[in-house]
C-alpha cells in the first residue's frame, strides 16, 4: 500500500470554495481508501499558518490546493494568501503540487518550480464552472457541477493511480473532452449547450511545469531473494 503524504487545503467561505472543497472531499475519501495518508485542511483550518506548518512538517509528496487564486497565488479560506510566488514558494519543494484555482499556472507555478517543486499542475486562466441552484446545500449531488469539477479532480486521481504528471493532465482533459462529446450529441437546453466552451477553455487552460514525467506514486520494484 502507498503511504505517500498529501496535503489538501478545503476552504468554504463562499458559495466557489464550498463547491469545489465539497468535491475535493470525495477526492480525499478515495485517496484515503487507496493507502494515501492525507491531511486536510477544512474551512478555517484552511489559512496560512496551518498550511505552511503543514508542509514544513510533513514535506507532502502531494500537494492538492483548492481556492481561489489569480496569476501569482493560491488563496484558502476568507480568501487568505496560502502560497504566494516570490515569497513562500520555496515550501511546495519536492512536492507534485496542483491547484485547482484560477490563473495561478501563469507565474506562480514557473517561480514554484524555480524554488524546488518537482511540478505544477494549474491553470492559466481562470477556472470556470456552473452549479445548479437546487443543488446549493448538496454540492456533491450537483450534474451541472460534476461536468467541471469532476475532470478538474480527476487530476489528482489519475496521480495516485501512479500515472505521471503528463499523463495525469492528459487523463483529465480526456475527461473534460467527454463531457463535451455528451452535450454534443444529447438533448439539450440552449443553456446547458453553453457549457461547451467552457468545459473547452478549461481544458486548454490546464498546464503543468516542470518535471512532467514524475509521479505521486512511487511503485518499489519488486525485489528477489535468491
Amino acid at each position: 500500500m502507498p503511504n505517500q503524504k498529501v496535503l489538501v487545503t478545503c476552504p468554504s467561505s463562499d458559495p466557489t470554495t464550498r463547491f469545489i472543497s465539497a468535491w475535493a472531499e470525495m477526492t480525499i475519501e478515495r485517496m484515503k481508501a487507496k493507502g494515501f495518508h492525507v491531511f486536510p485542511l477544512f474551512n478555517e483550518r484552511a489559512n496560512r499558518k496551518e498550511t505552511e506548518s503543514m508542509l514544513k512538517k510533513h514535506s507532502p509528496e502531494l500537494v492538492f490546493l483548492n481556492g481561489h487564486g489569480n496569476s501569482d497565488c493560491v488563496t484558502g479560506h476568507n480568501q487568505e494568501i496560502l502560497i504566494k510566488a516570490n515569497d513562500n514558494e520555496q515550501l511546495l519543494a519536492n512536492s507534485i503540487t496542483y491547484a485547482l484555482s484560477c490563473s495561478s499556472g501563469k507565474t506562480l507555478g514557473p517561480k514554484a518550480v524555480e524554488r524546488g517543486t518537482r511540478a505544477y499542475i494549474g491553470y492559466e486562466n481562470e477556472f470556470i464552472f456552473f452549479i445548479s441552484k437546487e443543488k446549493i446545500r448538496h454540492p456533491e449531488e450537483d450534474k451541472t457541477a460534476e461536468m467541471f469539477l469532476g475532470p478538474a479532480n480527476h487530476v489528482v486521481l489519475s496521480l495516485a493511480k501512479g500515472h505521471t504528471v503528463r499523463e495525469a493532465c492528459s487523463d483529465a482533459r480526456k475527461y473534460f473532452y467527454q463531457n463535451v462529446r455528451k452535450l454534443l450529441t444529447s438533448e439539450v437546453s440552449p443553456d446547458e449547450k453553453q457549457y461547451i466552451r467552457f468545459l473547452l477553455w478549461n481544458m486548454q487552460n490546464l498546464v503543468a511545469h516542470g518535471d512532467t514525467a514524475t509521479k505521486a506514486l512511487i511503485i518499489p520494484r519488486p525485489s528477489f531473494v535468491v
